[in-house]
């Protein structure tokens, strides 16, 4: 487990290890109090500018609350409830309400994880009830949302996967053939595109909408290895040789080498544990409860499962360090990581993470023959 290799490696104890999982009853009561005023103003809040402000206040919250010690899993569950209700009323606000009753809004990627602390690019999409025009007026709504969460900083996508775009807003029949297309007949985009989507989460409008294009993909998937393995190879995507995370930490000679934990930790882990999910049929949005219930259905060990936890959040922990040292006044995302800046203790648990990562990606290989893809 890595709990075990850290306890070796570095001297930290399993309790330690725990710390990054479960926040204690101060640190739960403060981010409560936190919640509550917040929320109670964006409830409250009857024009943009309200929400701006409630914006802005969600981020220097994160800045004091992880100075204050606060975990990274309770600051994140906090951050994604805010935001949440914050998008929601944002939708509300910018859609006339027959708009906001036949549609749901939804959210992907960290965002719909729930593992987005720090600020992102947009990821959103819009499912229409068949029947309701996709016209000038939806499309007006759409981009007046957009604009609107761009004033709260979160810039456009740089892929488009925004409700301003055609493709992202859609009704049900033609969002659900869009959908199975990117599965049936892939290409390195759309499967890129389904994986995102795997991970919406509705925010606002009828729920259901986005379970009646979401749930076809787990039939579809249903006994097809060959779905399966092409889907889950992007694991592979950004690999390095045997070894590879070696060249990224630091010695004598690349000291000052920037590693980016997207591409070599955050990426491999999620995708994989996503693709384990699809196969398993597993309903559940966010990484850590795609862990738990793959370990209750006998895919992961509980030490594998532990270990890949206990990566995930302290790899969400470097990350929003980093990003609150980069950052002024507000805080922002950031990927890449000095490991020569890193203090003793979080290189070795940097390197163990990243160890995690490695054994689990030659596991996914194994599991859905990626060599014979290759």
């Amino acid at each position: 487990m890595m709990a075990g290799r850290l306890e070796t490696e570095t001297g930290m104890t399993a309790g330690a290890v725990d710390g990054f999982a479960t926040g204690t009853v101060e640190e739960l009561g403060l981010l409560a109090e936190h919640a509550r005023a917040l929320m109670l103003q964006v409830d409250a809040a009857h024009e943009i500018v309200t929400l701006q402000q409630a914006a802005l206040q969600i981020h220097e919250l994160v800045a004091k609350l992880h100075r204050a010690g606060c975990r990274v899993p309770p600051i994140a569950a906090l951050v994604q409830a805010l935001n949440a209700r914050l998008f929601e009323r944002a939708w509300q606000m910018s859609a006339p309400p027959g708009l906001v009753s036949n549609s749901c809004l939804f959210v992907m990627g960290s965002e719909g994880r729930g593992e987005q602390i720090l600020k992102t690019d947009q990821d959103n999409g819009l499912v229409l009830r068949d029947g309701i025009a996709n016209d000038a007026s939806v499309e007006e709504a759409c981009h007046l949302f957009a604009d609107t969460v761009r004033a709260f900083g979160y810039p456009e996508c740089a892929g488009g996967i925004m409700v301003s775009n055609p493709q992202w807003r859609q009704g049900v029949e033609d969002f659900s053939r869009t959908v199975s297309r990117w599965l049936i007949m892939p290409d390195a985009e759309g499967l890129m595109r389904l994986a995102i989507f795997l991970d919406a989460r509705a925010v606002c409008g009828d729920p259901a909408l986005l379970e009646r294009v979401r749930s076809p993909i787990f039939e579809l998937v249903a006994g097809s290895d060959a779905m399966l393995g092409r889907f889950a190879a992007a694991i592979d995507t950004f690999s390095r040789s045997s070894g590879w995370w070696n060249r990224w930490l630091p010695n004598a000679d690349q000291g000052k080498r920037t590693l980016d934990i997207k591409r070599l930790g955050f990426f491999p882990l999620v995708h994989g544990i996503r693709s384990l999910a699809l196969e398993s049929r597993v309903r559940e949005v966010r990484t850590v409860g795609r862990i738990d219930a793959l370990q209750a259905a006998g895919v992961l060990s509980p030490a594998m499962a532990r270990d890949l936890v206990d990566s995930l959040h302290f790899l969400m922990e470097i990350k929003l360090k980093t990003g609150l040292a980069e950052s002024g006044r507000e805080p922002s995302a950031s990927n890449n990581v000095r490991p020569d800046k890193l203090a003793t203790l979080d290189r070795a648990l940097l390197e163990a993470s990243l160890g995690v990562v490695k054994e689990f990606r030659v596991m996914l290989r194994h599991r859905f023959h990626l060599d014979a893809l290759s």
